[in-house]
């Protein structure tokens, strides 16, 4: 497999980020919030250039198989370049569309159906112009203050739909495919407050009532999908057929201000096209700040039920588990999480609508809090606040990653599946809640610093991929703006367990060992915890430094590796060591005492095996004394019964069939002797007839005397036939009788 190291060697030599790296020096307005302008699809790399306005693809495998073909860089150029500078890319399911994203617009460039290595079927070109289609366009020329926060792709295959929310807090979703200037459905994310209206008078304008809102943190600043669910409405009356259920698609909107809003719509059902929006949702166990007031991101992952993340700029993230309930009591204290409380809160796949119509909104509780590592140097000032955007990770779902303009961390939450397998559990299972009660918390990664000291020189991240191909290995890719590509491998801290292999998957019909309970507690797992790091020292990737930078700064970076370096590996890894020693002395000890009971059982083996000879011969012999004793016994019953003067009921019916036997062979003896009589007369008759046949002339009075003869001859044949089947039967009594 090609490693990480020389995919990160050949990344940072390729011709593609070199001419992107001369294009990005000449623009001076950098942005403090991480861009997103590389993806990473299979083995093909896309990259942005926003001098050109024009998508740069190179393949990563031909790469590797020829070094050769570093220059081999593609060109995917713009019908109509969007006029608006592209902050991001965003890639649909399928792969053939891609929305080019800015603050002030968004294009959908239509990737041509044979690109890259199949660019020959293209003519060979190297550049090929590309469909390109605004969207919203007309919008954003008529409102100029109106910003655009994030644009997604409608997570639904069957539909062409891109998902903008703006800064007018309003989430537009509009067909792509269709009429792209037109929305399909607009929701307004929040009512403007009577109190704000109030205090604004009645010649405060529009906009300036949106930026009270947004000073206040009640709008949205970023939102997410869920999975589908399902809602079946109410049958109607005089009616039988049973309704068909509804697909409804949750969006889950994050304010500023810590809350939380879930929109249900739908884009097939005309009853929801206006969308059901609650909340602000329930959030437990509750806080005083409603976990920080300065929110910046939500991601939700793909679970069952529903985890969502939300993250603050000053560095939290809040792991919560969305769980819907039919009766939720407010009064109910959830100070104390845990799994019992989970039992009559499962997730559902369907909703249900209360009596006077409104939705019945999950309840979000709070599972952990992270917080992440933003400065590697301690400072007395207070922390500063950083834009931090998530990224899901497609190779692990329980993973995701936080990108920030001055570093990347990877977050892991391995009780993912714990939660999930407790979900879908028997109630009578407890096994499954022992493990989730001892749930490991989640791992953290500093993967990549571009500002490790204050004084460092900004190094902002204008692109994060991960590269899920086998060919690479799980390897996150990033791109700074000073255009270097680095290549971090995945599995350096946290590797997601095994599956079980099919020799160690138990089988309930086969008797399984009982010394098989006193290893469940797994000596690998044990290492593993203890290796496990709490902090990481990232890869610093910085800008270029002055020759005034700070030497205090320098120093407690130092330190702070240092540190690291030694609690996290040298005194870990020694506590590994004494474990493992530890281990190996009682497994020697143990071995030695086996091999002295193995020692003893042999002898033991050799002993019983001279012992089941000896039995064995005795054995035999006990067998022959006993046919010999069964043959005497034979001799001795039938001498006594010989002896004795009364008849059984056998020989009693013998002798009766004997007695019957004999009587018929009597009459059978006068049969044959009339037979005989017979024969002899009927003998003499036909010498007489013969003298009779030659003085009769040749006519009829002959042959009717042959006819008659040949009558004779078959009845005679038939009672000699009878005859010789009697003298059989005889024979075989006088056999049976003795005689």
């Amino acid at each position: 497999m090609f490693s990480a190291v020389s995919l990160n060697h050949m990344l940072d030599k390729h011709s593609v980020f070199n001419e992107i790296a001369s294009s990005e020096t000449q623009t001076d307005n950098k942005s403090s919030k991480a861009q997103q302008i590389l993806h990473i699809q299979g083995g093909n790399l896309f990259v942005w250039d926003d001098k050109h306005s024009c998508l740069r693809n190179t393949n990563l495998r031909s790469d590797v198989n020829d070094s050769n073909t570093l220059e081999d860089v593609q060109f995917l150029l713009c019908r109509n370049p969007p006029l608006f500078e592209v902050q991001s890319i965003i890639f649909n399911q399928s792969s053939n569309h891609v929305a080019l994203v800015g603050s002030r617009g968004v294009t959908v460039l239509v990737l041509p159906h044979r690109f890259g290595k199949d660019a020959e079927y293209e003519g060979g070109k190297r550049k090929i112009t590309c469909r390109t289609i605004p969207v919203a366009e007309r919008f954003f020329t008529t409102n100029i203050s109106v910003q655009l926060i994030q644009a997604s792709w409608y997570p639904d295959e069957s539909f062409l739909h891109l998902c903008l929310l703006t800064s007018d807090n309003s989430l537009r979703i509009y067909n792509v495919q269709s009429d792209s200037q037109m929305p399909v459905q607009t929701h307004k994310l929040g009512q403007m407050l009577e109190n704000s209206m109030s205090l604004a008078g009645s010649r405060m304008s529009l906009m300036s009532m949106y930026s009270v809102t947004s000073s206040l943190g009640e709008t949205v600043v970023a939102f997410d999908f869920a999975s589908p669910i399902e809602y079946i409405p109410k049958p109607k009356l005089l009616s039988n057929k049973d309704p068909k259920p509804i697909k409804l698609q949750p969006i889950y909107l994050l304010q500023g201000n810590g809350d939380v809003l879930i929109l249900l719509t739908s884009l097939s059902s005309n009853k929801f096209s206006k969308g059901v929006l609650h909340g602000p949702l329930i959030m437990l166990p509750s806080a005083e700040d409603n976990y920080g007031t300065e929110s910046c991101s939500i991601r939700v992952m793909k679970s069952s039920p529903s985890v969502i993340v939300i993250a603050t700029a000053t560095g939290k993230l809040y792991h919560c588990i969305a769980l819907w309930s039919n009766n939720f009591d407010e009064d109910h204290d959830a100070g104390d999480f845990d799994a019992q409380s989970m039992i009559s809160r499962e997730s559902l796949s369907r909703i249900e609508l209360s009596e006077g119509g409104e939705v019945i909104a999950p309840t979000l509780y709070v599972y952990e809090t992270v917080e992440l590592e933003l400065d590697l140097t301690v400072s007395d000032d207070e922390p500063e606040s950083h834009d931090i955007t998530l990224h899901e990770d497609p190779v692990l779902p329980c993973r995701y990653h936080c990108c920030t303009s001055v570093g990347i961390h990877s977050i892991a939450m391995p009780w993912i599946d714990k939660l999930g397998a407790f979900v879908n559990a028997d109630d009578e299972n407890k096994e499954v809640l022992s493990d989730l009660a001892q749930g490991d918390p989640c791992v953290v990664e500093h993967v990549l610093c571009t500002k490790p000291t204050l004084s460092s020189p900004d190094c902002n991240i204008i692109g994060l991929t991960v590269a899920a191909d086998p060919m690479f290995g799980p390897s996150l890719i990033c791109l700074t703006d000073d255009c270097h590509c680095s290549a971090v491998p995945l599995l350096s801290t946290f590797r997601p367990s095994s599956p079980p292999l099919m020799s160690y998957i138990e089988d309930d019909t086969l008797s399984t060992s009982p010394l098989k309970k006193l290893s469940e507690t797994n000596f690998v797992d044990h290492i593993r915890s203890l290796l496990k790091r709490d902090a990481s020292q990232p890869i610093i990737r910085a800008g270029a430094w002055n020759d005034e930078a700070n030497d205090r700064e320098c120093l407690q970076l130092l330190t702070r590796a240092t540190q690291v370096f030694r609690d996290e590996y040298i005194l870990k890894q020694k506590l590994a060591r004494d474990a493992i020693s530890k281990r190996v002395m009682l497994l020697n000890e143990q071995k030695g005492q086996q091999l002295e009971d193995l020692q003893e059982l042999n002898d033991t083996k050799a002993s019983i095996t001279s012992n089941a000879e000896q039995i064995a011969n005795d054995y035999e012999d006990c067998q022959e004394r006993q046919q010999v004793l069964l043959e005497r016994l034979e001799v001795v019953v039938k001498r006594v019964k010989e002896s004795d003067p009364y008849l059984s009921k056998a020989e009693v019916c013998m002798g009766k069939e004997l007695k019957s036997l004999s009587s018929k062979l009597r009459q059978l003896d006068n049969n044959i002797k009339q037979l005989k009589i017979k024969q002899e007369y009927q003998e003499k008759k036909q010498e007489k007839g013969s003298g009779l046949r030659k003085n009769f002339p040749p006519g009829g009075s002959i042959a009717s005397m042959s006819l008659q003869t040949e009558k004779f001859k078959q009845i005679i044949l038939e009672e000699g036939e009878k005859i010789s089947e009697l003298i059989k039967k005889l024979n075989n009594m006088n056999v049976q009788v003795g005689l």
